[in-house]
Order: C-alpha cells, then sequence, then structure tokens
C-alpha cells in the first residue's frame, strides 16, 4: 500500500508558510544546490527540470543567520548525536501523545532532547528544500558528500546563486486564496527578487526581479485564454489580434522577459485590485453568507444543472446512428469499449468543492472534516430527486455553521502557528511470516540465512499522509505526533522515498527466492525424467528377452523381404495381408520406422499381466528394435543405454546438489544486497562534508590546516580561492608535484580585525614531508626535499612571451628549501566531537608553543599601546586628521594605512628577500614550468596589479573626491532624475536597447493586460500601505526618508520603501513597538548614512520581535535610540567572518581585497576534530585521513604506509580490518564499541580518496589482514 498523498494541498501550504515566516526570515542564502548533488531525490510527482537540471525539481536552499554565524552542533547532525559517550539511534522529533478519541499516537522517549538540539542548531542554520510542483520545507536528510557537491551545477542552479546568493530571506506569501502558489522575497530596494514556488499540476519554479518581470524558470508555457474567459475581464473579444480571432483563443506565455502573470496562476483577479488589504476570508464566500433555505436552493440548482449535463450526454452516448467525423460510433471509445454513463448525482464533498460554493478553496482534506464535525456523511449521493430527505433544508444551517466556525478557526490555527505541530498518518505493515512459510512450504531442502531485521524504525509501516492537524477522518488512523509540521514532512518524505526503495528491496528478494525454487524444481524434474527413462530401457530389454524367439522371426522376414529387393510400401502392404490373415508374427510389427532401420513391435508384458482383469488380456507394450541386430543384441544394447542412464543420474544428482548450492549462494547475495538497500533506507542526516576534505588535507601536530590539490584544476582552485596572506606555498621540484597550502593561524586584536600568526617550523617540515609523499617520489622511493615560499611570492602573471597552463603559477623571490624527509605516510581516523564539554577536554591536543611565545609578545605590545596617555593619543589623532586634510587639499592620496606595532613586529620565519638566487638559463619552449621562479625580482620590484584595478592618475583621483564631497547628499534616486533631465527626459541609450540587447517580439494585448493586472496586484504602493499606519509613526517614518529638491522643497519619498516591509511594520502587536522601530531607523538615519530603508526597518523589526523592546529606548533617545551599546568593531568583525565561514563551506570565497586582514582562521573548526577519543566523549562521527606517519602518533586508530605495490582500494580494506580487530578474549568498552561503529560507517569512496597511492602497510597486524584477504579472495 503506498502513500495517499505525496504533494502539498492549500493547507499544508498556509502552515508552511506560516513555519518558514516565524523562523527563517532574515537569514541570508549562502548557496543553492540541485537535489541530487545532495542526495535528495524527487517523489516523482515534481514537473520541470529536465535531464541534468535538479533530481526532479529539486533543489536546495543553504541559509544561515549572518548575525549568529556556525552552530556548534549543526543541525544535519543533531539527531546523529551521542548520548553517554554511545551512538545515539535516529530519532523522530516525535513528542509524547495520549490517544485521541480511537487514533494511537506514538511516543519517543528521546524525543524532547532531538528537539532541544535540533532548535539549537536550526536557529543558526537551515536547509530549504523545494521540489517544484510538491513540497517546500526545512530539511535535515541529505547528504553533503565531496562527490556530490563537486559535480557541476544545473544552468537553474547557477542562474539561482548568480541573482540570489548574499540576499536575506525577506518575507514569504500564499498567493491567492489558499492557492498552492508561494512567493519568496530575497533582498530588499533595488535587489529585491522574487522566487515563485508553484505547487499545483506540473509545477514550476519561476525567478523574477523586483517588478516580478521573469529572469530564470523551470518550465517554459502558455496559459490559453478563450474570449470571455479569466483574464480577459469579459471584454477579451474586442482585445484580440487577427491570429488570434481566427483561432477563437489568445494565449499568455510564461517566459522569460514578461510579467509572470500572476490572475492566470492563482485565484487572484483584477476585483481584487480595488480591495489589496483584502484577506482570504473575504474573498468570495459564496455559501459561507446564505441561510439554510438559500444554501438548499443552491445545491438544487447545482444538481439540476449536473442533472441536465448527464442526461445530454448519455442521450449522445446512447444513441447508435450518431458517429463522429471519423465514422466511429460515439457511444464506444477509440478502443471499442463501451464508455461509462455519466451519473446525475454528485456526493456532499463533490458539490462543496464546486467552484462557485465558496468554500472550495478549503481543499478536500477540511471539506470533509466540516462536514463530519456537522455529522453529516460526505460520501452521500445528492441528486435532485433525493435531496429532500437526504440533505433536507434544516441539515444545511448546521453544515453552514461547521463549515464557517470549524473551517475559519482551522486556517486561522495553521496561519497562527498554534496547530499544534505536525502529524504523519500511518498503517502498520502485514507480517512477512505468512510469505516465508509459503516459501518454506515449497521448497523444504532451502537453507537461506536469517536476515537481519531492518533497523529503520519505519521498516514496520505504510506511511499515508502528513498532516498540520488532525481533522475529523483522521482520529481513527494511527498517527505519530512531531513537534513542527516541519519535522513531520520532512520525515515523512525521506522514509517515502524509502518505502519505494523498501518495496524494490522485498521485490528483489522475493525474486531470489523464487529463482532458487524454479532452479530446485528444475534440477528435481530432471532427475525424474532419467528415472522414468531407466525404467523404461530395464522393462524393454526384459521384455525384449522374453520374446528373443519371435523377435528374431519377425526381423528374419522384414530382413530377407529387403534382402530380395522388395520396396518397402510392398513391406508395409504384405505385412497388413499378413495382420489382416492374423499371422501371429506380423501381428507383432506394430510399425516399420525403415528410414532409421528401425521396427516397432508389439510385445505383451506378462509379468504385469493381471489374470482377473477386465479383458484377461495381458498389457502391450511397443518397443522400438534394430533391424540390423538380433533381439539378444537389441536386448544388450538396452541394458547398456540403462546402466549409461544410471550412471548419468548420478552424475546429475551430484550437478544438482552443486547448482543448487550455487543458486543458494547466489541466493544469499542477492538476499543480502536487498537487505543492504534496507538497511541504506534508514534516512540519517548524514554528516557535513569540510571543504578541504575534496582535497589532500591534513592536520599538522600543532594544529595547522595543510591542504593539496589532486589535479591541475584543484591546484588552480586552491591558489585563486584559498591562498591568502601569512600562509605558506609549498611545492617540490619533482614531476607530478602538487600545489600544497599550508594555512596559517589568526588572532583577533582589539580593533576587531585579524591578525596572521608566524609558521611554526614544525608545521613547514611535515607540510613539506606531505609534499613530497604526494608527488611522483612515492613511486620512484625517491628522497629528496620541498620548498616554500609566501603566498606574495606566487602569482599567475607569466614572463613576456610565455604562458601558464592551467595548475601552473610563477613563484618569485627566494626559496626555502626545507630538509628531506623520509617517504612515510600514515593512514589514521579522526573523529567529531559534538559538544562543547568534549571539545574543551581535547583543547590542548595539538598544541603550538610558538603559538604561546607569540601570545606572550602580543601581549606585551598591546600593553605598551594601553599605556599610551588618553592625551597622546588625541594629539596623535588631531594631526594625522590634519595631515589627511592638507594631504587632500594637495591632491595627495594615502598610500594606505599607517601600520601598527603589531604589524611590525618581524615575521621570524620569513626568509630575506634581498638574496639573489642563480638566473635560470632561458627556455626554447613559450609555456611556463608548472612552477616557474624569476630570480631577478628582488623585494625592490613592483607586484603586479590586482586583478579588476584601474590605476587612477592623481588629477582624477582628487577629482572623485572632490565630486563625491560635492554630491554625497544625494542617493541614487536622485542621481537617475538629474541624469534623465540631461539626456532631456529619455532614458540612456543602454536602456534603449533592452536588457542585454535582446529583440522581444511584441506581446499581445492579453498578455499586457496580464501583466498590468500583475504589476497592479502585487507591486503595491508603499505610500498606500503608510497611510494605514498610526500618523505618529507615519512621521518618524516621514522623517526618515524626507529629501530637498532642487528649489529647496521637502518631498517625502516613499519610495524607498518596500510596501512589504511596512506591512511587517503594521503587523506588529502594539502601536508601542511600531513606535519603537520607526524611532530606531530615525535615530540610525541621522547618525549613518542608510543605502537601504527596506533592509534596515526590516532588520529593526525581526529585532524587536526576538528581543522584544525591554531595551528600547521609546522616548527616542537621540544619544543611541536604545538602552544598550551598539556593536563594536569587533563584533561586526566577528559577524563578518561568520559568514564568510559559512560561504567558505561550499569553497565560496569573497576576495575583500580592501580586508586582507579579515580572513577566515580555521583554528575553531579543526579544533572540534580528534584522533583519540575518550569514552565520555560525544562523537558525531569518523573522518579518515592521511598525513605524515610522526603526525599521527598519538592518533587511536593508524596504520604507517610506505611505498609499495598494494593498490588503494585494497589496501583500505586491510587498514580497515587492522581498526575492528580486537582480541577475542578483550572486552569492548563503550567508547571502543561507538569508535567501531562509527569507523563501519565510514563509506569505501571516503577512505580510498584520502589513501596516498600504491603502499605497502607496515604496521603491526598487517600480515595478517593480508592473510585474510587472499584468503576471502579465494
Amino acid at each position: 500500500m503506498s502513500a495517499k498523498k505525496s504533494r502539498f494541498d492549500g493547507l499544508d501550504v498556509a502552515a508552511m508558510t506560516s513555519h518558514v515566516k516565524r523562523t527563517m526570515l532574515g537569514f541570508k542564502l549562502a548557496n543553492v544546490y540541485d537535489g541530487n548533488a545532495l542526495g535528495v531525490s524527487g517523489t516523482g510527482s515534481s514537473g520541470g527540470g529536465g535531464s541534468g537540471d535538479g533530481a526532479k525539481g529539486v533543489y536546495m536552499f543553504k541559509l544561515a543567520d549572518p548575525s549568529g554565524g556556525s552552530s556548534s552542533l549543526p543541525s544535519s547532525a543533531a539527531s546523529a548525536a551521542s548520548v553517554n559517550g554511545n551512538i545515539a539511534p535516529p530519532q523522530d522529533a516525535a513528542l509524547p501523545a495520549g490517544e485521541g478519541e480511537g487514533g494511537t499516537a506514538t511516543n519517543n522517549p528521546n524525543a524532547e532532547e532531538q528537539e532541544t538540539a535540533n532548535n539549537a542548531a536550526d536557529q543558526k542554520r537551515a536547509m530549504l528544500l523545494i521540489e517544484s510542483g510538491v513540497r517546500f520545507h526545512p530539511t535535515t536528510h541529505y547528504t553533503q558528500s565531496s562527490a556530490g557537491s563537486s559535480s557541476t551545477p544545473s544552468p537553474f542552479s547557477l542562474k539561482l546563486r548568480k541573482h540570489l546568493r548574499n540576499l536575506r530571506l525577506e518575507n514569504i506569501t500564499q498567493l491567492g486564496n489558499l492557492d498552492r502558489v508561494v512567493d519568496f522575497r530575497f533582498g530588499s530596494g533595488s535587489y529585491a527578487h522574487h522566487l515563485i514556488l508553484e505547487l499545483y499540476a506540473q509545477g514550476n519554479l519561476i525567478l523574477c526581479d523586483g517588478e516580478y518581470r521573469i529572469l530564470a524558470l523551470l518550465r517554459t508555457h502558455e496559459y490559453e485564454v478563450n474570449s470571455g474567459k479569466k483574464g480577459g475581464d469579459g471584454d477579451g473579444e474586442e482585445e484580440k489580434t487577427k491570429d488570434a480571432a481566427t483561432s477563437g483563443k489568445e494565449e499568455v506565455k510564461v517566459r522569460v522577459g514578461n510579467i509572470y502573470p500572476v490572475t492566470f496562476a492563482t485565484t487572484l483577479t483584477a476585483e481584487s485590485i480595488s480591495h489589496p488589504s483584502s484577506t482570504p476570508e473575504d474573498a468570495k464566500r459564496g455559501i459561507l453568507d446564505m441561510d439554510a433555505a438559500n444554501a438548499y436552493n443552491w445545491a438544487k440548482t447545482e444538481l439540476s444543472k449536473v442533472q441536465l449535463m448527464s442526461s445530454a450526454a448519455n442521450n449522445e452516448m446512447n444513441n447508435p446512428t450518431a458517429t463522429d467525423n471519423r465514422g466511429k460510433m460515439k457511444g464506444k471509445t477509440s478502443t471499442g469499449k463501451k464508455k461509462k454513463v455519466i451519473e446525475d448525482s454528485l456526493v456532499l464533498k463533490a458539490l462543496l468543492l464546486k467552484p462557485n460554493s465558496g468554500v472550495y478553496h478549503y481543499g478536500p482534506s477540511l471539506i470533509e472534516h466540516c462536514i463530519w464535525t456537522a455529522g453529516l456523511d460526505p460520501m452521500a449521493k445528492l441528486s435532485l430527486d433525493n435531496i429532500e430527505y437526504t440533505l433536507p433544508e434544516a441539515s444545511w444551517d448546521d453544515l453552514i455553521t461547521a463549515l464557517r466556525d470549524e473551517g475559519s478557526k482551522v486556517i486561522k490555527n495553521l496561519i497562527s502557528g498554534e496547530g499544534g505541530g505536525g502529524y504523519i498518518l500511518y498503517k502498520t505493515k502485514a507480517s512477512n511470516d505468512t510469505a516465508t512459510n509459503n516459501n518454506e512450504g515449497k521448497s523444504s531442502n532451502l537453507r537461506l540465512p536469517t536476515l537481519v531485521t531492518n533497523q529503520n524504525q519505519h521498516s514496520d509501516k505504510t506511511l499515508l499522509e502528513f498532516q498540520p492537524h488532525i481533522l475529523h477522518q483522521h482520529k481513527e488512523q494511527q498517527y505519530l505526533k512531531y513537534a513542527t509540521f516541519s519535522i513531520a514532512t520532512d520525515e515523512f518524505f525521506s522514509h517515502l522515498s524509502s518505502q519505494r526503495i523498501t518495496a524494490r528491496a522485498d521485490a528483489a528478494e522475493a525474486a531470489a527466492r523464487d529463482r532458487l525454487v524454479k532452479i530446485e524444481a528444475d534440477q528435481k524434474r530432471r532427475v525424474e525424467e532419467l528415472v522414468k527413462e531407466q525404467e523404461r530401457l530395464k522393462d524393454c530389454a526384459q521384455l525384449v528377452e522374453r520374446h528373443a524367439e519371435d523377435i528374431d522371426r519377425a526381423l528374419g522376414v522384414i530382413n530377407s523381404a529387403l534382402s530380395s529387393g522388395m520396396d518397402w510400401v510392398a513391406l508395409e502392404q504384405l505385412v497388413a495381408v499378413e495382420q489382416a490373415n492374423e499371422n501371429p508374427i506380423a501381428l507383432m510389427i506394430q510399425k516399420l520406422l525403415l528410414d532409421k532401420d528401425q521396427v516397432i513391435l508389439a510385445l505383451p508384458d506378462i509379468d504385469n499381466w493381471d489374470e482377473y482383469g477386465e479383458d484377461g488380456l495381458p498389457p502391450i507394450r511397443n518397443v522400438s528394435v534394430s533391424i540390423k541386430e538380433s533381439a539378444h543384441c537389441n536386448a544388450r544394447i538396452m541394458f547398456a543405454s540403462y546402466r549409461a542412464s544410471k550412471e548419468k543420474e548420478v552424475k546429475t544428482i551430484d550437478a544438482s546438489t552443486a547448482a543448487l548450492k550455487a543458486a543458494e549462494a547466489k541466493a544469499r547475495q542477492q538476499l543480502a544486497e536487498a537487505q543492504k538497500k534496507k538497511e541504506r533506507v534508514q534516512v540519517l542526516p548524514v554528516r557535513k562534508t569540510y571543504w578541504f576534505e575534496k582535497f589532500a588535507w591534513f592536520i599538522t601536530s600543532d594544529n595547522y590546516l595543510v591542504v593539496a590539490g589532486k589535479d591541475a584544476q584543484q591546484n588552480e582552485q586552491l591558489v585563486k580561492r584559498y591562498l591568502r596572506p601569512g600562509d605558506a606555498y609549498l611545492h617540490a621540484e619533482v614531476h607530478g608535484a602538487a600545489t600544497c597550502i599550508l594555512r596559517s593561524k589568526r588572532r583577533r586584536r582589539k580593533d576587531g580585525k585579524t591578525q596572521v600568526i608566524p609558521l611554526s617550523d614544525q608545521a613547514l617540515r611535515e607540510a613539506g614531508c606531505f609534499t613530497i609523499c604526494r608527488s611522483s617520489a612515492w613511486k620512484s622511493k625517491m628522497v629528496t626535499s620541498a620548498y616554500w615560499v609566501e603566498s606574495h611570492q606566487v602569482s599567475k602573471t607569466a614572463p613576456t612571451g610565455e604562458y601558464l597552463t592551467v595548475g601552473s603559477f610563477m613563484v618569485r623571490g627566494r626559496k626555502n628549501f626545507l630538509p628531506a624527509s623520509s617517504l612515510e605516510m600514515g593512514l589514521g581516523v579522526l573523529f567529531r566531537l559534538g559538544d562543547e564539554a568534549s571539545i574543551a577536554r581535547h583543547a590542548n591536543e595539538r598544541r603550538d608553543f610558538l603559538l604561546l611565545e607569540q601570545e606572550q609578545i602580543f601581549a606585551e605590545r598591546e600593553k605598551e599601546m594601553d599605556e599610551i596617555g588618553a592625551s597622546d593619543t588625541a594629539m596623535m589623532t588631531l594631526s594625522i586628521g590634519e595631515q589627511a586634510d592638507a594631504n587632500e587639499e594637495m591632491g595627495i592620496e594615502d598610500e594606505g594605512p599607517t601600520p601598527s606595532i603589531e604589524n611590525q613586529i618581524e615575521d621570524i620565519s620569513s626568509p630575506e628577500d634581498d638574496v639573489e638566487i642563480e638566473q635560470p638559463e632561458p627556455e626554447t619552449s613559450k609555456v611556463a614550468s608548472p612552477v616557474t621562479d624569476e630570480s631577478n625580482t628582488t623585494k625592490s620590484n613592483p607586484q603586479p596589479s590586482k586583478k579588476g584595478t584601474t590605476e587612477l592618475s592623481r588629477g582624477k583621483r582628487t577629482k572623485n573626491k572632490r565630486a563625491k564631497k560635492k554630491y554625497s547628499e544625494q542617493d541614487d534616486d536622485d542621481r537617475e532624475l538629474i541624469m534623465m533631465a540631461l539626456h532631456g527626459g529619455e532614458s540612456s541609450k543602454a536602456e534603449k536597447k533592452g536588457r542585454g540587447g535582446r529583440k522581444v517580439a511584441a506581446e499581445s494585448a492579453t498578455q499586457l493586460k496580464a501583466a498590468e493586472q500583475t504589476v497592479a496586484l502585487l507591486v503595491r504602493d508603499p505610500k498606500m500601505i503608510a497611510d494605514t499606519l498610526d500618523e505618529n509613526v507615519q512621521q518618524i517614518l516621514a522623517k526618515c526618508v524626507t529629501v530637498k529638491d532642487a528649489k529647496g522643497l521637502e518631498e517625502v519619498r516613499w519610495n524607498k520603501f518596500d510596501a512589504d516591509v511596512l506591512e511587517q511594520l503594521s503587523e506588529m502587536e502594539t502601536l508601542v513597538e511600531q513606535q519603537a522601530a520607526a524611532n530606531r531607523l530615525l535615530n540610525l538615519s541621522d547618525t549613518t548614512r542608510i543605502d537601504n530603508f527596506s533592509a534596515s526597518l526590516a532588520g529593526i523589526i525581526r529585532t524587536i520581535k526576538k528581543h522584544g523592546i525591554s531595551f528600547q529606548d521609546t522616548n527616542g533617545s537621540a544619544q543611541h535610540g536604545d538602552g544598550k551599546q551598539r556593536k563594536s568593531k569587533a563584533e561586526k568583525q566577528a559577524e563578518i567572518e561568520a559568514w564568510q565561514e559559512v560561504l567558505a563551506e561550499d569553497g565560496v570565497v569573497e576576495n575583500d581585497e580592501d580586508n586582507v586582514d579579515g580572513a577566515v582562521d580555521d583554528t575553531a573548526e579543526i579544533g572540534k576534530l580528534t584522533g583519540k577519543p575518550t569514552a565520555d566523549d560525544q562523537v558525531l562521527h569518523a573522518i579518515p585521513v592521511c598525513a605524515p606517519y610522526s603526525v599521527l602518533s598519538q592518533y587511536t586508530y593508524r596504520v604507517k604506509l610506505t611505498p609499495g605495490s598494494v593498490k588503494r582500494g585494497k589496501a583500505c580494506k586491510q587498514a580497515v580490518e587492522m581498526f575492528l580487530e580486537t582480541k577475542k578474549k578483550l572486552q569492548l568498552d563503550e567508547g571502543t564499541k561507538r569508535d567501531h561503529a562509527l569507523i563501519k560507517l565510514v563509506n569505501e569512496n571516503e577512505w580510498v580518496q584520502a589513501m596516498v597511492g600504491d603502499v605497502r602497510i607496515t604496521s603491526a597486524g598487517a600480515s595478517k589482514a593480508t592473510t585474510k584477504q587472499k584468503g576471502i579472495g579465494k
């Protein structure tokens, strides 16, 4: 039994929209993924998204709170967290619940712990899943494998990333009257974009700009418009073009460049334009505004229409003389089958689902709930003849009351978020014992293994529906209760796909069993046939011996006739004549097979003769004998065939036994694979993959991160994205040496910026060993040394006349060669810690002693800076300001900030740049080597300019400064108006050409009218929304956006606000909160320059909703505007770095060249990884790592690797077996069991990707693992 419900309805959309609005507004979009890249499969009902374009329209939106940064416990791993040192089983966030009127709610004892963990994690991060035409909800059931994340995104994903990345989710709206259309608004002001999700029919996902002009979409289609239909407002006949007039219809196209036709996609109509503030309850109410009598008459009218349509259709179908234009009978379909008779009745539920009922937007579920609440049967058949006694006028009063009160109550609870969580309805699966017994009855000799029970906790259930509210018709069913509707939906869809996988696994298991039964039956049939053949040969041979004399006579007659030259036909005639004369020898001849030299004789079987039978005659058996042999010779041949058949029987039985064993082994393998598929169905939130795992990486013994590229493309990516100031670039003069980067550590100064800490010599040596081992020196067993340079010495600028290939770079200046290192690597296991206590327990595991010395030096320097007097600081500031003013007047621009004392500390690991090295000989080839150095480039030589920057002359720089100062009061709108005036009221040349210079075909009148209606309905005037606000709030906001025009008159620019933001302000609970938000915005506008008033006001509204106004200065104090101190530069910088960390997880690095000191530090994240976990630690998952063996000296699980001939896959299997090998008498503690379980969960591909190459395992126990592998191979 499959799920009854597999996509969202209107109520689900309302509930999920409310949930997302409460929990995700203000989150920034970090990235967009295709569903298949994160292991998320579609439900099969989604539309759009062709091959390679998402997972059938499934897309994942990674959102994060920019002020919150990364969570200590990621949501993707929250449910996999361990408790008391053990791995916690996968838990659904089902909350304890009692029985509800016959329905059973399943309890979950660990639900509260998981809910707390999930809530703590979800406050910072969220992954929003959107499937076109099906669903949208936050999810934790996805995988972030490096293989999937490295695949090329679909074009639509790239388009979404281009327009939406780094924008906040400002609002989410359900369009229409509970329609299945959702509008996600990202960004504010000029950066506003709309992502429209359609969840009906084939579905669609449409990206629009702020004016709802389509920028990209999944599926292009058209709405066909007939005259007088929706969208034409009755005058469509006059607006038709000539072509449309001939065809009788027009088309409204949904394509790139057009305005989204909201009046065709939703129930919004042109009448809604005059009532922009109307709610779904204010829509066409139908029977909700009627009394019982009018509702009863309306029902009779609708039933009379149904009766007329039914009679007309049935009369046309039953007319035997009527044929269609193809000559076929109208009473039959194209396949010849008789058409189904159309009934003249409707069930009550279908009657209320008619569009003019006024409650059709409730949907089938809610309408059925209201009908049951009124005490009626939803499936009661109504017709014009039986409505008087089936649903009399008195019953309509209760029905209307239930529809009005109960329906509005449910909708209000869902929209307000008071629905009470989420629910999954399920049905318990039937036991498989019956099927097993049937299989055992078919084949009693089969000995198939007993499979392990599926660990998926929903394996015994068939999930039917997900609901945000338990309706009346669901109370008798079993259900699971969850904390929120979001969790319930996520669990349902994740296990819905698992149900399909389980069904396929069950089918494969049944096929394997059936195949085994068929093989056994076939082998048994062959043996039985051999036995029957043996019995036949034995009996025939005995009969031939008993009647040998008569057989010899018959054979003699036949042979003599043939010897005399008698024809075959004449011989047959002679035999027939003699048989007629009752010649006993002729009567024995049954048939002559002279072409085969055989004759079939009818011999009486005296041994099996029953003298007291019906006729008293012995049975006759036909025996085929050769005419060239005597009777005894024929008998001897038959006995020889009998003995050969006996031997064949023995061989067949042996072969059957072997074949059956092979079939059983294959069946076991198939059953094991099916069981594995069932076990994989256990949908666990898979661990988060770090950005550096797609490269070759390890962590040094003093906690530095080392990253190396695996190919030329990764080398290019490493240098362009991840090489920061202060990092070390390592390479070796060996063929195949990879680009290796040693990531430096950073400390935060008091001004909020980060400062680079010098690299340690030990980290450089270990990174150099890693570089050598990742080159061709490993295979050739050549001991050599690597070198390192600083980041500014590496560039992509080739010498004149040469060019650099992908993965090749220029190295200028001195190379710092490291000591030669031995070729010794190791494969170890790192474990991700899950709580703060465990992280603190391993804080000093990889201590950097050089860092301790540097911290002392920095502390002393900061102390000296603090001792400087305030007066000296003020004088210094004044002098610097005066000098800056003087420089500005003279046209001199500062070269950069004055280096601080901390920045002037000499880098103890930096080489002297003034040392020249030998000039290399010029090469004939114009292609530079992968790593090329220019020894004649010294420190004084200018570095190549930054990409994308143009150096202006001194006069132009001064002119730009003066213009910026002169027009500082103008914003973008003012400048646009001035430029329009300068061009004589015309737009610029670029605007005349259109977007991208593309020629757009002329739109039809209906298309233009649909666009006008969309703009009128969705692009609202902020002034109209502002007029609905309180007068005081309106005045405060007006002060924020009041500017002076050219004549000096004040003008209020309400268009600087988005209408949605003003609506959010009006929806705040109290007037005090509205005034506090407006005062806060006014204070900000007085003290700082605000470029986007909508974004600032939306942020203030979110802050007040989250923290309240207890700290807010309601009197509008001009000092700060609130009672707490504003964020310091350090806090703001910390937020920027937290957001950079979120982007860096996906390899997205925003290179802010003006803030090179604000780079992300890796220490905090890699500090959560340990190589020697304890039993008290909370461990989330295991990560394989390959590093120099000296680095792994403290790891619990490690093996030593040297150059050898064992391939990576086989070596990984041996290493894992060594990790899991334990002594038989040794009893494992809980921590070791936990570690082994996590190691088993690591994918085999992860081990292979981490391995260095062809190796030889030299650790203790390697020979045993090798021997075991050989035994398995045999």
